[in-house]
C-alpha cells in the first residue's frame, strides 16, 4: 500500500507506533523495566501489604492428569522455568560471539577471558576471607557475577562520552563472566544428584546436537527435545538452568545454504515479478502471493536459526522475563537497620566488597597485566582508563547474584535476606562510581575517545 494511500487513522497510529517500537527495542529500556519492577517489590515487600507479596511468591500453582501431579511455587516457577529460556538466550549470545564476536579473535578474547577471570577470582577470595569456615562460606559465588542488562544500562547514559566499542567490550567481558557464573552453578550449587535423569538430559542434548549436524532446523523439534532436556535435567538436582545454555549450543549456527546463492535467487524471483506486472497484487493474485513467499523462504534460508531465535527472544527476556524475576526476588524487608546489619555481618560484608572492591581489582587489574605483558588487546577505541570504569560498573550484580544466592541459600532465610539486601546496595555503589568515574575522564580527555592509540605501553600510560 502506497504511503498516499493510508487513511489518517494508519498515519496517526504510525506516528505513534514507530517511537514506541524504538523506545521498546532500546537498552535503556530494558534496564528501566528491570528497575521499575525491583523498585515495586522493593515497596511491596516493605508496605502493609507485605503478607500479600509473600503469599503471591509462594502460591502454589500446577495441574494434575491422574495420579501425575506436578506443582511448584510462583517463584519456583519463575526460577526454575522461565530463568531457563534467559539462559537459553545467554547461551545463543555466548556461542555467537564465540564464532563470530569478539571472542572469535584471538588477541580480544584473550584479554575478555582475563579480565573476566580476574572479575570472578578476586571477588571469590574477598567473599570467602570474610566467611571462612562459617556456613556462609556457601555463598562465595555470589560476588563473582555481573549484570549485563544493568550495565548496559549505567553506560548508556553516559554513551556520548565513552567509545561505542567500549559497550561491546563490556557485553563480551559479562558473556564470559556469566559462563563462568553457569559452571559454578553446575559444579558448586547442585546438590543431590540423580545419575540416571542427568544421563536422559545428556543424552537428549547429544540428540539435538547430531540433528543440528544433520540439518534439523524445525524449531518445534527443538522446542520439544529442549522441553524434554529440561525435565530431565530438573528431576536429576543439577539446576535446569544450565539445560537452557546446553541447549542454545546446540541450535544451528550457519545458514543452510551459500547466502550469496540464495540472494541472488530471491533478485532473480524479485526482477521477475517486476516484469510480469507493474504492481504487485498478493490479495488477489495467487502466482503473486507464492513468488512473495518464496522470497520470504529464500530470505529465512539465507539466515541463520540462531540470528532469528536470538532476536525473537531477546525483547520477551528483557521486558517480561528478568523484570519478573527482579519482581518476585528482590522483595526483602530493608531498611536503615537491615542496611547496617549486612555491614556487621559476614555475608553482607563478603558480597559488598566483593563486588564493590572485588570486581574492581580483578577487572582492571588483569587488564593491567594483560597490557604490560602483551597477553592480549583491547578494542579499537578503548583504553586503560576506560576499563577502569567498566571494572566499577561491572560490580553491578543484580540478577545473577540473586539467582546464585536463592540457589546457595536455600533452606537458609537469614543469609538468604541478608544476601538480596547486600547485592542491592553493592549494585547502586559501583553504579554510581562507574558513572562518575567515566564522566570525569571523558572531561579530562579532550580528545575523540575512537583517535586514542591503542597499544600496550600506551595504554598503560594514560
Amino acid at each position: 500500500m502506497a504511503n498516499d494511500s493510508k487513511n489518517a487513522l494508519q498515519r496517526g497510529l504510525e506516528s505513534i507506533h514507530d517511537p514506541f517500537s524504538d523506545f521498546i527495542r532500546a537498552q535503556t529500556t530494558s534496564s528501566l523495566f528491570l528497575l521499575v519492577a525491583t523498585i515495586a517489590a522493593l515497596w511491596w515487600a516493605n508496605s502493609a501489604y507485605a503478607s500479600t507479596y509473600q503469599n503471591l511468591i509462594h502460591t502454589p500453582i500446577g495441574f494434575f492428569i491422574g495420579e501425575f501431579e506436578l506443582r511448584a511455587s510462583l517463584k519456583h516457577i519463575i526460577n526454575d522455568g522461565l530463568m531457563v529460556i534467559f539462559f537459553f538466550l545467554l547461551g545463543l549470545e555466548i556461542k555467537r560471539e564465540v564464532l563470530a564476536g569478539d571472542l572469535a579473535r584471538s588477541k580480544n578474547r584473550r584479554m575478555l577471558i582475563l579480565c573476566a577471570l580476574g572479575g570472578m577470582v578476586c571477588p571469590a577470595l574477598i567473599y570467602s576471607l570474610f566467611n571462612w569456615s562459617l556456613d556462609s562460606q556457601i555463598g562465595w559465588g555470589i560476588p563473582m557475577a555481573t549484570d549485563t542488562a544493568f550495565a548496559l544500562g549505567v553506560l548508556t547514559l553516559v554513551r556520548k562520552h565513552i567509545p561505542v566499542s567500549l559497550l561491546a567490550f563490556i557485553v563480551g567481558l559479562a558473556i564470559v563472566d556469566d559462563i563462568g557464573a553457569i559452571v559454578v552453578i553446575a559444579l558448586f550449587y547442585t546438590q543431590e544428584i540423580s545419575a540416571m535423569h542427568l544421563a536422559s538430559a545428556c543424552a537428549l542434548i547429544a540428540f539435538l546436537a547430531v540433528a543440528s549436524r544433520a540439518g534439523v532446523r524445525q524449531p518445534l523439534f527443538y522446542l520439544i527435545v529442549g522441553v524434554a532436556a529440561w525435565w530431565a535435567m530438573l528431576k536429576s538436582g543439577v539446576n535446569p538452568t544450565v539445560a537452557g545454555v546446553a541447549i542454545a549450543l546446540t541450535v544451528p549456527a550457519r545458514p543452510k545454504l551459500a547466502p550469496g546463492k540464495l540472494l541472488g535467487k530471491a533478485k532473480s524471483t524479485i526482477s521477475a515479478m517486476q516484469k510480469s506486472t507493474k504492481e504487485v497484487d498478493v490479495l488477489g493474485s495467487k502466482r503473486d502471493h507464492e513468488q512473495v513467499l518464496e522470497v520470504r523462504d529464500v530470505a529465512e534460508r539465507a539466515s541463520t536459526p540462531l540470528r532469528r531465535w536470538e532476536d525473537a527472544l531477546d525483547l520477551p527476556v528483557a521486558l517480561f522475563i528478568l523484570p519478573l524475576f527482579a519482581l518476585t526476588n528482590a522483595g526483602v524487608a530493608f531498611g536503615f537497620s537491615s542496611f547496617v546489619e549486612s555491614l556487621q555481618h559476614a555475608t553482607g560484608l563478603g558480597i559488598i566488597t566483593g563486588l564493590v572492591i572485588g570486581k574492581f581489582i580483578g577487572i582492571s587489574g588483569a587488564c593491567w597485566l594483560g597490557l604490560r605483558y602483551s597477553i592480549g588487546c583491547l578494542p579499537n577505541g578503548v583504553h586503560f582508563q576506560h576499563v577502569i570504569g567498566v571494572s566499577l560498573i561491572a560490580g553491578i550484580g543484580f540478577t545473577m547474584s540473586t539467582f546464585i544466592a536463592t540457589l546457595g541459600f536455600d533452606g537458609q532465610p537469614e543469609h538468604l535476606h541478608n544476601a538480596k539486601t547486600s547485592i542491592l546496595i553493592a549494585s547502586m555503589i559501583p553504579a554510581m562510581l562507574g558513572l562518575l568515574y567515566l564522566r570525569f575522564i571523558s572531561k579530562k580527555h579532550n580528545k575523540t575517545p575512537d583517535s586514542i592509540p591503542k597499544n600496550g605501553a600506551d595504554e598503560l600510560s594514560r
